[in-house]
């Protein structure tokens, strides 16, 4: 007699989760390549070599060299959203997505092998070539669809309310601009979680759209 093992509704299988483990690593080894070499100098061969793989099997995860730093991106919003979803329920929204981006962002960085210097090199890489800019921001406007269920869950609203639609997109473009603005070197940022509090704190407050 045999049995199987059925998957829950939304879960990946375990294909799905080792493709995306060796997708997370390979990205992870890109980012380090990139900030020490830099990108122009970083080939997709280089890549591969220091993901330990072959050239040919390289391709079978990634199109371009530019797209190997989305893996890392998204990995670190999927675990905003799961820190999200797990948060104090006691705590309010703002609150709530602070301490999970805090914790997210340790999360990506120690997965990922790098380091503050190197996170924020790398972002300065996003900003100066628009093959990986594209990347970034294609990774940030996918956030707005995963934040949304969190935060409604949270408020005890549907998805598609008009007042969680703004709340996710203003949050994902809050943290968006903190970070660049961070790896920039904004002067009063000390840092990455201190640039992101900052700035949705802002929002929180209305800034300059409160009445």
């Amino acid at each position: 007699m045999t049995t199987s093992t059925r998957r829950g509704p939304g879960r990946p299988s375990l294909t799905e989760r080792r493709r995306e483990d060796t997708r997370t690593e390979v990205s992870g080894a890109a980012a380090r390549l990139f900030t020490e070499r830099g990108y122009d100098a970083t080939t997709v061969e280089d890549i591969a070599a220091a993901s330990g793989m072959a050239l040919r099997t390289f391709y079978r995860y990634f199109r371009a060299k530019e797209e190997t730093i989305a893996p890392l991106f998204a990995a670190g919003i999927r675990d905003w959203v799961q820190r999200l979803a797990e948060a104090d329920p006691d705590l309010g929204l703002v609150d709530a997505l602070l301490a999970a981006y805090r914790g997210s962002v340790r999360h990506s960085r120690a997965s990922a092998g790098i380091d503050d210097g190197q996170l924020r090199a790398l972002l300065r890489m996003v900003e100066s070539h628009g093959a990986l800019r594209a990347v970034w921001l294609n990774v940030y406007r996918d956030t707005e669809d995963q934040l949304r269920p969190a935060i409604a869950a949270r408020c005890g609203r549907d998805p598609d309310d008009l007042d969680v639609q703004l709340a996710a997109g203003t949050a994902n473009t809050a943290v968006r601009i903190a970070m660049e603005r961070w790896a920039a070197g904004e002067a009063s940022a000390r840092s990455a979680d201190d640039a992101v509090a900052r700035a949705l704190k802002s929002v929180a407050t209305g800034g300059l759209l409160a009445p």
